[in-house]
């Protein structure tokens, strides 16, 4: 029979990050073959760099969704 060894706390912590950072590569990954996102993400970064973008709170309020956000 095998030996069994434990991880350290430390190579846990490094388990976990590298599992979150996988996670993430493939939700961009997916975003990335969505082409319609990309370019709707490339439109509002876009109009953000050209001051075009509304603060939130002046959405929220055009919305009325105050009620639903609270700040």
């Amino acid at each position: 029979m095998g030996e069994m060894t434990l991880l350290t706390t430390e190579e846990k912590e490094l388990l976990t990050r590298a599992a979150n950072l996988m996670e993430e590569i493939l939700e961009s990954l997916e975003i990335a073959k969505d082409k319609k996102l990309v370019k709707d993400l490339k439109t509002a970064l876009q109009e953000v760099e050209e001051d075009k973008a509304k603060p939130l709170d002046e959405l929220i309020r055009e919305l009325n969704l105050e009620k639903e956000v609270r700040n």
